[in-house]
């Protein structure tokens, strides 16, 4: 049976798809409507959304502001956002959902099942969960086109490493299910978004590998040590420089 279409998306641009809707782009009431999301079924105050929107130098008119934001949301969503969207005596708002209403939400329940299925030793459906998982991104960021301020700075970076730690938990799920050229298209994903992740480029110099691709997988050590070197200044961690080693002088047989 098919899960309920998400109400909510985080996972790229900001949007409600219900009621009137709201449509993705990047707005002050996107802005809250992400502070929301990150901190469901909880009230978010009046200073806190103040910090995403205006980074700590709010207008004389912030919380008339804020108001018309909400209201906007309100608006957006099926019955006016009827015990959705709360306004709290204190002043702040919160935004009560239900496990399979935001992407984001979803995204994570599906990523620990697959993790749970691998530490299972069960690649396959481990890998069946963190594809549908990842499949729920619709950009490289979460709150895509968003200025990040204030609360929305860790937490979009958290989801923003969330998906790339599943890329790599995918593409280890692909080799051990003996399949090194979708392993090596999920780890290229991982560190083209982020070219410092030791882990994606393991995996990649590991699908190389199974694939018999000496030259390629020399190549794209390469690319990690000038990653590296170009933001750190300095080499991989030594460990990749080892796996590099291990992988070149010994055909493959099994598990690399």
């Amino acid at each position: 049976m098919p899960e309920p279409r998400p109400m909510f998306r985080l996972l790229g641009p900001v949007e409600i798809r219900a009621g009137a809707g709201l449509p993705p782009r990047a707005g002050k009431p996107q802005a809250v409507l992400a502070a929301l999301l990150l901190r469901p079924g909880r009230a978010v105050s009046v200073d806190t959304l103040s910090e995403v929107l205006w980074d700590g130098e709010p207008p004389l008119s912030a919380l008339s502001n804020l108001r018309t934001y909400v209201h906007r949301l309100r608006r957006a969503l099926p019955g006016d956002g009827a015990g959705v969207l709360l306004s709290h005596p204190g002043g702040g708002y919160e935004l009560r959902l239900s496990p399979h209403d935001s992407d984001h939400l979803v995204f994570a329940r599906l990523v620990r099942q697959g993790r749970d299925l691998l530490a299972a030793a069960d690649p396959r459906g481990g890998a069946v969960a963190l594809r549908r998982a990842l499949e729920l991104w619709h950009s490289e960021h979460a709150a895509a086109g968003l200025e990040r301020r204030g609360l929305l700075v860790p937490e979009l970076a958290h989801l923003d490493i969330e998906r790339l730690r599943a890329l790599e938990d995918l593409a280890g799920a692909w080799l051990d299910l003996g399949e090194p050229r979708h392993a090596l298209d999920t780890a290229w994903q991982a560190v083209s978004a982020d070219p410092l992740r030791t882990r994606g480029w393991q995996l990649v110099l590991r699908a190389h590998h199974r694939l018999g691709e000496h030259g390629r997988l020399t190549a794209s050590y390469e690319m990690a040590r000038a990653a590296f070197r170009d933001a750190l200044g300095r080499d991989p961690d030594a460990e990749l420089a080892e796996l590099r080693e291990r992988l070149m002088y010994r055909p493959y047989a099994g598990a690399s």
